[in-house]
């Protein structure tokens, strides 16, 4: 037996109606993972500009997101190595101090020990990188701010090297970390003289890292650091145990006179980081505003979508049952 026209008609009328339920699902199932109409068109009536508008301002303050996050990262790191460098300070300090009371080789000498430690220290937390890039190193951020402690100190016994008096030794240290194109300038910092530039953190707020190695603060530091680490030369101030006493307790003195500017710099980064969060809280707020405006324009209603969806699929297991039913049919059946 043949089916007669109007089966076939009926058998691809019930077909056509699979295809457009299936893809009514595709597309309520599309809408109900994406919180979004799949079609924009319609809804906005072609007129696109003010969605673009809405999305351009959303991926504008992505990129903000973005930088303030890494601006975040590089403070944070900053404002630690800061706090290492402190760390040291105190520690040797004291120890100076008291070594230069009560000057005796043993203690002098592990009192340059310990100093050369804490210069160890301060190079390798201004050496500080983030993501391959410098941070202490102004806008040379591809290399290393400061050359090593050793190679530092190496330096400093040629300059001090006949120096009969702790001051004569201060002296010389002195200048060679704070003459202009000394030999700090041109052996111990491998940065830029300027600062890497500002980084744009919205519309109308740049952020600048301008600290550096080379800040006089810093400076102070490691030459205070530097000047103290002598003490375990045997062939500096060689066997005048007073004269060394007093480098000792000058250079506890310029430990404690440095930490003052060293707190300044760390109060500057925390400024920085408060004015982060600020921004990026503002930031945060304009992208939630957008993001509903977007949702008004494009967004759908989840419980109506679902509620399609679930009487979609019923009406897909329906046609299936009709489908099933006609398929069965014998020759018995249709003769009755």
């Amino acid at each position: 037996m043949t089916l007669s026209v109007g089966d076939l008609a009926h058998a691809f009328q019930l077909r056509k109606q699979n295809v457009a339920l299936k893809q009514r699902t595709g597309t309520l199932m599309q809408e109900l993972s994406t919180g979004k109409t799949a079609d924009t068109g319609n809804r906005l009536s072609g007129d696109f500009l003010p969605l673009a508008s809405i999305e351009r301002g959303l991926t504008t303050l992505g990129a903000y997101r973005t930088a303030a996050a890494e601006a975040e990262l590089t403070t944070r790191i900053m404002q630690q190595s800061l706090t290492h460098i402190d760390d040291a300070a105190s520690d040797i300090s004291s120890n100076l101090l008291l070594a230069g009371a009560a000057p005796e080789a043993t203690l002098l000498r592990n009192a340059g020990l310990q100093s050369h430690t804490s210069l160890e220290r301060a190079v390798d937390a201004l050496n500080a990188e983030v993501a391959g890039r410098s941070l202490f190193s102004g806008a040379a951020t591809d290399s290393p701010a400061l050359a090593g402690a050793d190679q530092i100190l190496s330096a400093l016994r040629a300059e001090v090297a006949g120096e009969t008096t702790a001051d004569g030794v201060i002296a010389a240290v002195k200048a060679w970390f704070d003459s202009p194109g000394g030999g700090f300038e041109t052996l111990a910092y491998s940065g830029a003289p300027d600062a890497a530039g500002p980084v744009r953190l919205a519309d109308d707020e740049t952020l600048s890292l301008d600290i550096t190695a080379a800040d006089p603060g810093l400076r102070d530091m490691l030459r205070a650091f530097a000047t103290a680490a002598l003490l375990q030369d045997e062939t500096v101030l060689s066997g005048n145990i007073a004269e060394k006493g007093k480098l000792a307790r000058r250079s506890g003195e310029q430990v404690l006179t440095a930490e003052r500017p060293l707190t300044a710099l760390r109060a500057k980064i925390g400024g920085a980081q408060e004015r982060i969060e600020t921004i990026r809280t503002e930031n945060a707020a304009q992208t939630s505003l957008l993001e509903i405006a977007r949702d008004e324009m494009i967004g759908i209603d989840p419980y109506d979508v679902a509620t399609e969806l679930e009487a979609t699929r019923g009406r897909i297991e329906m046609l299936y049952t009709i489908t099933a039913r006609m398929s069965r049919l014998s020759l018995a059946d249709f003769l009755k």
